[in-house]
């Protein structure tokens, strides 16, 4: 047995041993998973396998958002503010930076057990012409603060937006009677009749946008040629 057999037997041995393992996605939304995985190629030496990672692309996103941190908060809720039953519900506000990826509210405790509740983003309430940016969804319990996320939406800071509360008749939106929060207020019944210096108990997000650059291998290969 002359030496290349050996190497031949030791390199194979070696391929039938690895364990590859492709990585899990966090359970994020929007975040979008990027798998690796194993293939066996020819090289320039014939009768030689070696094993090189493929990256492939998933979904339609650029890049990956590696924080999403609270912008406004208005954590106030000593009162049971209003139901969502009596429709059209919001909340306006200015956000500090220059993006929106989600926003949350208060529940009210004892009114309901848990249901679905909407979030949307608009720059004018709806019956005033606006126009819908983002909206998501969660599940949301009684008691407890409900979050939604969407992919962040580029906005004007110190601007004023509107958050549009939705998607049951069972919950309640709790909040507060003396004005917390001095860059908006409290939008409810038909119409979206104004309540200035009452406010829900709110929080909006923004995306740090700290970007990771997503390439094939071929890609990767290429800025080194």
């Amino acid at each position: 047995m002359n030496s290349k057999t050996v190497l031949h037997l030791v390199a194979a041995s070696l391929l039938a041993a690895a364990v590859f393992v492709t990585p899990v996605a966090h359970a994020h939304t929007g975040v979008l998973t990027l798998p690796a995985t194993a293939t066996i190629i020819e090289e320039n030496w014939p009768g030689w396998s070696v094993l090189t990672p493929e990256f492939e692309q998933t979904g339609t996103a650029q890049q990956i958002s590696l924080s999403i941190e609270i912008d406004q908060n208005q954590p106030s809720g000593p009162v049971y503010m209003a139901a969502f039953n009596q429709t059209d519900l919001a909340q306006s506000f200015m956000q500090t930076n220059d993006n929106i990826a989600g926003a949350g509210i208060l529940l009210q405790t004892g009114v309901g057990t848990s249901d679905n509740v909407t979030i949307q983003l608009w720059d004018a309430l709806p019956n005033a012409g606006g126009t819908m940016l983002a909206e998501a969804s969660a599940a949301g319990t009684a008691g407890q603060w409900v979050d939604v996320f969407w992919t962040a939406e580029t906005i004007t800071p110190a601007t004023t937006y509107y958050l549009v509360f939705t998607g049951n008749s069972t919950l309640g939106i709790a909040g507060d009677l003396n004005n917390p929060y001095p860059d908006g207020n409290v939008f409810a019944n038909p119409g979206y009749s104004p309540f200035p210096g009452y406010d829900y108990a709110f929080r909006t997000y923004y995306d740090t946008e700290v970007p990771i650059e997503r390439h094939t291998w071929a890609n990767v290969k290429s800025l080194f040629e």
